[in-house]
């Protein structure tokens, strides 16, 4: 499910610049360089070619990788989308945050209805 913006807060997308930056634009999980915004996916690919040849977008399996695996995203530990304190914030490439969030996702896909208005059971049995 994507993300809803009004849970997060107004200047959210420079907090999250912020954690990038601090993170020198790789993934704090695995390590993967992450193309930063603007650049365009085959410059990103030529200086990932020639500097990182071990993350040259190629698969173990000979597969090409998607660009978007290589998108730097800003995580939330305790899955608060409120809670934006340094500590519970962590630079993750897409492929981690996904694999992060995976425990959480039946917990945060609730978590989404009920906001956009699906009561909950409780919510019809003492209403």
């Amino acid at each position: 499910m994507p993300m809803i913006r009004a849970r997060y807060p107004d200047n959210w997308d420079e907090i999250a610049l912020q954690v990038k930056e601090d993170a020198n634009w790789r993934c704090t999980e695995c390590g993967k360089p992450c193309r930063k915004p603007g650049v365009e996916w085959l410059h990103f690919a030529f200086w990932l070619m020639i500097t990182h040849p071990e993350w040259f977008p190629i698969t173990s399996e000979g597969e090409e990788q998607k660009p978007q695996r290589f998108t730097l995203t800003v995580a939330h530990l305790d899955q608060d989308p409120q809670n934006n304190h340094p500590d519970n914030l962590k630079a993750l490439c897409a492929p981690c945050h996904l694999k992060f969030d995976a425990p959480f996702r039946k917990a945060n896909a609730y978590t989404k209805q009920e906001w956009f208005g699906q009561m909950k059971l409780e919510d019809l049995t003492n209403g």
